[in-house]
């Protein structure tokens, strides 16, 4: 699907302004991408350090194929208990800890047949959720409601952030499809926006992404359904390279302040993210 990502606008209650679609077809992409990536990977390689603290290329792996199990338990609504239930309410720092020790002695040859077969699945099931239609809230691990794809979208950043986390055994490849990268730049946002909005006011400011598909993006909307949009009618406010501002604001490399050059308020609102992520 081609999208037009210069009108592309995200919000936590309505979703994707072109639908769940085109998110569909790119988290598929994408994790067969990243599937292709592992095969060239040698014993060595998966015993490699990454940037999360105590995880090797192969310990990360795992926890993508785990989010992508949790994400169809979600997205089949099945009311009886899942392996997930008996680790409590989820904590994105000790939880992920927890889910890995279900995978534990599992080979890297194991953990790929893995990923591939609930690849498959998640395409499925996400397919036959976007047919069956809905407009169903639910609730963030930030707390938050949003839109039932919203969570989906979620799902995705997390798969690219735990990818950049393992570049340096990876190499730098390909870069992700266009459509990933704005999906991912439109969800990083919204989620720091909600987070901060959690905290105080919703941020109200336009932001430069340099080396990103779309270049300016604007995060706007109210303390109950924050919005995201592709472009702005007003001079950036905030400037800063992709990738890094996208880790930074996810609590990877340098701090918002430092990668944006700027400390005031809304910089300090947005960073809360990385807080959130990184506390223990």
């Amino acid at each position: 699907m081609v999208v037009d990502s210069s009108r592309l606008i995200l919000t936590e209650k309505t979703g994707l302004s072109c639908g769940p679609e085109a998110l569909h077809e790119a988290l598929y992409m994408h994790r067969k991408r990243l599937v292709g990536r592992l095969a060239e990977l040698t014993p060595a390689d998966w015993a490699a350090p990454t940037r999360c603290p105590q995880w090797s290329v192969h310990e990360v792996v795992r926890h993508i194929v785990d989010v992508a199990e949790y994400h169809v338990t979600q997205l089949a609504k099945r009311p009886e208990p899942t392996r997930f239930d008996r680790f409590g309410p989820f904590n994105p720092v000790s939880t992920p800890v927890l889910w890995l020790q279900d995978s534990a002695g599992q080979s890297p040859e194991q953990t790929v047949e893995s990923l591939l077969r609930v690849i498959e699945e998640e395409h499925d099931i996400l397919g036959a959720r976007i047919d069956e239609g809905g407009a169903a809230l639910e609730r963030s691990a930030a707390g938050r409601e949003i839109l039932w794809h919203v969570q989906s979208l979620h799902i995705m950043w997390d798969a690219w952030l735990h990818e950049r986390d393992m570049a340096e055994t990876l190499g730098a490849g390909e870069p992700p499809d266009a459509t990933v990268q704005s999906l991912v730049a439109l969800y990083s946002l919204l989620i720091a926006g909600g987070v901060a909005t959690v905290f105080g006011d919703t941020p109200q400011v336009s932001f430069h992404l340099t080396g990103s598909p779309d270049g300016v993006y604007e995060i706007s909307g109210h303390r109950d359904d924050v919005r995201v949009a592709v472009g702005s009618d007003s001079p950036s406010q905030l400037n800063g390279p992709f990738e890094a501002v996208l880790e930074s604001l996810a609590g990877r490399g340098p701090s918002l302040a430092e990668v944006t050059g700027v400390s005031n308020a809304t910089v300090e609102g947005l960073s809360r993210l990385a807080v959130v992520m990184t506390a223990r």
